[in-house]
Parts: C-alpha cells; sequence; structure tokens
C-alpha cells in the first residue's frame, strides 16, 4: 500500500509540474478540487500543504484574472481563504485565543512567508490597495534580508535571487498607476463597461495613459538573466 501511495504521488506530481509548465490552470485546479476539496481541507496533512497547495494557490490565482466568468466565480474560494486569515491579527495569540484562531494564526504566518505575491495580487484583484502594499512591502523585506545573507562570491545564488523582486516591482507600478488614474478607472467602468456605451474618448485617454505612464517603464526581461517562469507569464497574461 505504501508503495502504491507513494508511486500515485510521484505520477500526481509529475502531471502537476506538466501543467504548470504549459499553463493549464483549469486542468491543476480540477485535479486538487475534488468534490469537498477546499483551500482548509487542503491544510489536512504534510503531504498536501508542501506539494498541493503550491499549485492550488497558483492556478486559483491565474483562473482568477484571466479565466472565463465561470472559472472566475469558482476561483473566488482563493480570495475567501485570503481574507479569512488576514482577518486574524496578532492579537490573537493571548490566553483567551480559541484552538480554532491559533490554527488559523498558523495558517496566516504560513502563507504570508510563501506566498506574498499571490496575496498581493488577489487583494489588488479585490481592489483592496493597503493590503496589496502591506504584502508588497512584506516581500520586499523578506527579500533585502534573504540578499543581505547571500556571500558575494556567490554569483548564481545572487542572480537567481534578484529574480525575486521583479514582480514585486511592477505589481507596485501597477498599483501606483491604478491609484494616480482612479478616477479615470471609474469612468470607463461606469460609461465604458457598465452602460456599455461606445465612449471611445475615455478608452483612448485610457489606453495612452496606459502606454504613457506604465508600458513605457516595462521592458522584456532579459533572454539570459530571467527565469523561465517569468517568460511563461508573459506569454500567458
Amino acid at each position: 500500500m505504501i508503495r502504491i501511495r507513494i508511486e500515485h504521488e510521484f505520477w500526481t506530481q509529475s502531471m502537476l509540474i506538466c501543467c504548470n509548465q504549459l499553463n493549464h490552470w483549469t486542468s491543476i485546479s480540477k485535479h486538487i478540487f475534488l468534490p469537498n476539496t477546499t483551500f482548509h481541507t487542503l491544510w489536512s496533512n504534510a503531504y498536501q500543504i508542501n506539494y498541493l497547495m503550491p499549485y492550488a494557490v497558483t492556478s486559483k490565482l491565474k483562473l482568477l484574472i484571466s479565466g472565463t466568468k465561470q472559472e472566475q466565480l469558482d476561483a473566488e474560494d482563493l480570495c475567501q481563504f485570503f481574507n479569512h486569515l488576514s482577518t486574524i491579527t496578532t492579537n490573537t495569540t493571548t490566553t483567551t485565543t480559541t484552538s480554532s484562531s491559533e490554527t488559523t494564526f498558523v495558517k496566516r504566518s504560513y502563507i504570508e512567508k510563501l506566498y506574498p505575491f499571490e496575496l498581493a495580487t488577489c487583494f489588488l484583484y479585490q481592489k483592496d490597495f493597503d493590503y496589496s502594499k502591506y504584502y508588497i512591502q512584506y516581500a520586499k523585506d523578506q527579500f533585502f534580508l534573504h540578499w543581505s545573507q547571500l556571500s558575494r562570491l556567490n554569483e548564481y545564488g545572487r542572480r537567481t535571487t534578484i529574480q525575486l523582486i521583479q514582480p514585486y516591482y511592477e505589481l507596485n507600478q501597477f498599483l501606483v498607476f491604478i491609484e494616480q488614474n482612479l478616477s479615470l478607472l471609474k469612468i470607463l467602468e461606469n460609461r465604458y463597461l457598465t452602460n456599455n456605451q461606445d465612449d471611445l474618448i475615455t478608452r483612448d485617454l485610457f489606453l495612452e495613459r496606459i502606454q504613457k505612464d506604465l508600458l513605457s517603464q516595462w521592458k522584456l526581461p532579459d533572454v539570459i538573466r530571467s527565469s523561465i517562469s517569468t517568460w511563461d507569464d508573459i506569454v500567458t497574461n
């Protein structure tokens, strides 16, 4: 039985790795989230936390951003999971804290450490800019701590580590752009999306600002130094 379980876990991991490289987020989500499977039930054992949770979070986030309308609705459970964890503050670890609250606090600490980018992106999707800024800054602090511990002689380690900060830098750029153009976004939503009017002036102004204030600052990643995942995200999104 142990041999069968180990073999099953091996083939499951191989399938998830392949689907992740091919950007098949729907396949990953369907394989992990079987009936009665939620983010909370994935917390039930170490194997699911270490080997399934990363793919579960990534696939749900990708579907939340770029999936079909139904896939976006199905991926809302990721937002609910993150929102629930974020309601637990550091004050919960008092003598009056229940066992459930303590468990949730442990979950939050673990998720914050491993998934700050996903947290920042998810809260940005929900237009909760304060929480998004918090996790961007949290990731930067973790990066600088890690960077300070690297030897100057470890060229490969420094080169791969520097890649980790790029997504947060771009996400912060996008967040600043959104905040600076919030009024324009509301006009666009009301006139062009909600009322379905052909408001070409507002749309063209919005696209012009995107090109001038955002896209003009971004350059394609380095062919050699940038990771495969970085290029996969560009091709996908």
